[in-house]
């Protein structure tokens, strides 16, 4: 088997509504770069990240300019291989996003493909545990009005969730916490509730929120420092306020593993997208069952799914804002604050290019 033909298209997916967060500003559209891999028998893998607006086109040109002829008349089977190859082509420019995630359009479309040449769902070729798997609605809602950001909770609680992220880092505490009362009142008591301050604050300042903040029974506080500053999340994980969840902005294994070290984190949320695709997330995962973690995701939950699937040790799945429901089939549901992995071979992502192409850029 080898691999004959590959695509990468990007695409501008316009939010319904801007939406803020305190590291990334608000935000009124994201990228989607989709890779599609044929093999010579005729099979077609389908890979995808999203990213922020105006930042897929430099990850699509990795893959088309450094990716493809590492790729063509490969065996596709060989997903290490290939994902060790592209890895060392990029290096000495690389080590990290962006060819992080210009590595994981491809390593998810080999996955695919694999499945699909097997017949079997990507949860199970990766071991399969449970398909059940716990979800939370992870909304981005920093620029709402309180009356808006409890309206928001609603709406997911109406669509079966029953754990709610919110965001932090306004401009002052005091709105914080005042905005998380009015969350915790209007919650029923049954309903878990996290926040993400989004790398809002400097270690002095997350000290003093994490004093104020502890009453409100968190699952646990993301982010509250830079991602990479892992003797300030070791520090604050001393103080025993609120439990600490991190991981999306890391993008190589050995960046993890000194978090871990570091005993900075107590919920271990990788982002496929962002550390360079399935191969690598399932290391991740490894490492946080070895030292007694749960893992968590960040984004792309109809890929996600199948990961924390296939982990013993899987917490949550976020489902997240950047939603590309619209352009796809067979969307996942969550009932009861649980959602399902599919049984459709590969990941089961039907996209529907007719529409997508209204939204193509490259």
């Amino acid at each position: 088997m080898k691999i004959s033909n590959v695509e990468i298209n990007t695409y501008k997916i316009p939010l319904p509504e801007p939406v803020e967060a305190y590291a990334a500003g608000v935000m009124k559209a994201f990228d989607l770069v989709i890779c599609r891999i044929d093999n010579d028998n005729g099979k077609q893998g389908i890979g995808y990240i999203t990213v922020h607006e105006n930042q897929g086109l430099a990850i699509a040109s990795i893959i088309k300019n450094s990716f493809v002829p590492l790729l063509l008349d490969k065996d596709p089977r060989l997903i290490e291989l290939l994902w060790k190859n592209m890895w060392k082509d990029t290096h000495y420019a690389g080590r990290g996003a962006p060819v992080s995630f210009a590595i994981a359009a491809v390593d998810v479309a080999l996955w695919d493909l694999k499945g699909i040449c097997l017949n079997e769902p990507i949860w199970r070729l990766l071991g399969g545990h449970d398909k059940k798997v716990l979800a939370y609605a992870g909304n981005i809602d920093l620029n709402f009005s309180t009356e808006k950001l409890l309206l928001g909770a609603t709406k997911s609680l109406n669509q079966g969730f029953q754990s709610i992220k919110m965001r932090l880092g306004r401009a002052t505490l005091s709105e914080d916490l005042k905005r998380l009362e009015a969350m915790r009142n209007h919650l029923p008591d049954n309903i878990m509730l996290m926040a993400d301050a989004n790398e809002a604050w400097r270690v002095d300042q997350a000290v003093h929120a994490f004093k104020e903040i502890e009453k409100f029974n968190l699952v646990w506080l993301e982010e509250p420092i830079k991602p990479d500053d892992f003797k300030g999340y070791s520090y604050l994980r001393t103080l025993g306020k609120i439990p600490i969840a991190a991981g999306e902005n890391l993008h190589i294994l050995s960046e993890f593993n000194q978090l871990i070290n570091e005993n900075g984190v107590d919920f271990l949320e990788p982002d496929l997208t962002t550390c360079g695709g399935i191969t690598p997330f399932m290391k991740i995962a490894k490492l946080a069952e070895i030292n007694n973690l749960p893992i968590c995701s960040h984004g792309v939950h109809d890929l996600h799914v199948h990961l924390l699937a296939s982990c013993p040790n899987a917490s949550y799945l976020e489902f997240h804002a950047w939603n590309i429901d619209e352009f796809t089939e067979n969307s996942l549901r969550v009932k009861n604050g649980y959602t399902e992995a599919p049984e459709k071979p590969g990941h089961g992502i039907s996209f529907d290019f007719d529409k997508l192409k209204n939204f193509l850029i490259d």
